[in-house]
């Protein structure tokens, strides 16, 4: 990657490192970032987390473990609050249910 640096810059750049990694890297470096100096991307850590499955979270936790040395949950219970962080809290545990929603029950819910 240091090669690759040297050589081309700019949003090329960007595009070939982001190519480079896993999808779960990528996703982790992605969160890093939303959180990181002041402010929080909340758009970001939304995007992510209510679209992936139940796998794709924990290999992302992961990646951000192997990365940064920190677990995501924590990172992101240090950097949000309220309702907000308990739902993200709740979506990075993985345990969302992933089968296919009974319309019937929904119908009579609604």
């Amino acid at each position: 990657m240091a090669d690759l640096k040297s050589e081309v810059g700019g949003n090329l750049q960007r595009v070939l490192l982001g190519l480079m990694m896993t999808p779960a890297q990528y996703d982790a470096k992605q969160l890093q970032k939303a959180m990181k100096g002041a402010g929080t991307d909340e758009r970001v850590l939304i995007e992510i987390l209510t679209t992936r499955t139940n796998k794709e979270i924990q290999d992302i936790k992961e990646a951000y473990q192997e990365a940064y040395h920190k677990s995501l949950e924590d990172d992101l219970s240090s950097d949000t609050s309220g309702h907000f962080k308990r739902l993200l809290i709740c979506l990075v545990q993985g345990n969302r249910e992933e089968q296919d929603a009974d319309l019937n029950r929904a119908m009579e819910d609604a």
